[in-house]
């Protein structure tokens, strides 16, 4: 028995003039079942096929032009492992964010780097020290005790690195120096003595690295204000005496006394003779030889290389 569902499609079939339906129509016809004969559990597993249909699912990323918006896959934990008995017996690279990545040794952190420098990314500069460090190791565990800091390249261009030996480990960049609130010279140093530690080897003593700790020279932002003229310098029969700001001279301090700039002010003395500089604190009232426009202390004459009276420029500055 046809159902009436079949008929109308039959009929429309017809109509539209695709009688090469009729069969495959009839074919279905003869294989329906009444609904009343389908089991409870029949209908279960149809209702499951509809729902959950097995077809092949592209994944998105092969949908995706080249170069879109596809994530880049995030570096892994890179380890070396020398073995027990060497030193160190772990060196790791540890991916820091996106950009950044740290240098472990037996799970202490000593060198931290960021971004890109000379086009190589934090993350491999990391590996490149590990992979040195690792042969260098590798050839001779006392080699720890060569590991200090440096200087390399040509006069006025050099730059601090650390160094195992004659090779060079790590340069520190302007950079990681700024991060760390240090001169580059400074954190080699740093870098040199936290590598040392790591592979329990003696620290480098700051007094025998006097070029890695120079104190910073403070910075000065000139204001344009200048003048010229003959400069003399007092001391002995001074020293100890109230200024006329009211502070204790210091004959050894870099100080002076001028006529009208307001106390406190920092002024650039330069020695024209010598081309020698140095910023003074003014704090006293002079000169009253004639024809002198500022009086030094005696630690700022001998500062400028001035043994007598000698031609200046000064110029007014503020601390940066």
């Amino acid at each position: 028995m046809v159902s009436k569902k079949l008929a109308t499609l039959l009929t429309l079939g017809v109509m539209i003039g695709q009688t090469g339906l009729l069969s495959s129509l009839f074919a279905q016809a003869e294989t329906q079942v009444p609904n009343n004969t389908i089991s409870t559990a029949a209908s279960l597993e149809v209702a499951s096929v509809i729902q959950n249909p097995e077809i092949e699912v592209i994944p998105d990323d092969i949908l995706k032009l080249p170069g879109s918006d596809i994530q880049p896959v995030a570096p892994e934990v890179y380890t070396i492992d020398l073995g027990e008995g060497q030193a160190p017996d772990l060196l790791k690279v540890v991916p820091q964010g996106e950009a950044d990545a740290s240098l472990f040794v037996n799970d202490q952190e000593i060198v931290r780097f960021q971004g890109e420098t000379a086009g190589i990314k934090a993350y491999d500069r990391a590996k490149l020290v590990a992979e040195r460090l690792s042969r260098s190791l590798t050839l001779a565990v006392d080699n720890a005790a060569q590991i200090k800091p440096a200087f390399v390249g040509k006069a006025g261009s050099q730059l601090p690195v650390v160094r195992i030996g004659q090779e060079t480990l790590v340069t520190a960049d302007p950079v990681a120096a700024k991060a760390a609130k240090l001169r580059p010279e400074q954190l080699a140093f740093v870098w040199a003595n936290r590598l040392r530690e790591a592979l329990h080897t003696t620290s480098l003593d700051a007094k025998d690295y006097p070029e890695f700790n120079k104190p910073a020279m403070a910075q000065y932002n000139a204001t344009g204000r200048m003048q010229s003229g003959m400069a003399s310098w007092y001391g002995p029969g001074f020293h100890g005496r109230r200024t006329a700001s009211g502070s204790r001279f210091n004959q050894f301090a870099l100080t002076a006394a001028h006529r009208t700039l307001p106390f406190g002010t920092l002024v650039r003395v330069t020695n024209q003779r010598t081309k020698r500089s140095c910023v003074v604190q003014i704090n006293d009232r002079g000169p009253y030889a004639h024809g002198r426009i500022i009086d030094l202390s005696q630690g700022a004459a001998k500062a400028v290389g001035l043994s007598g009276v000698g031609r200046v420029v000064l110029e007014v500055v503020n601390r940066g």
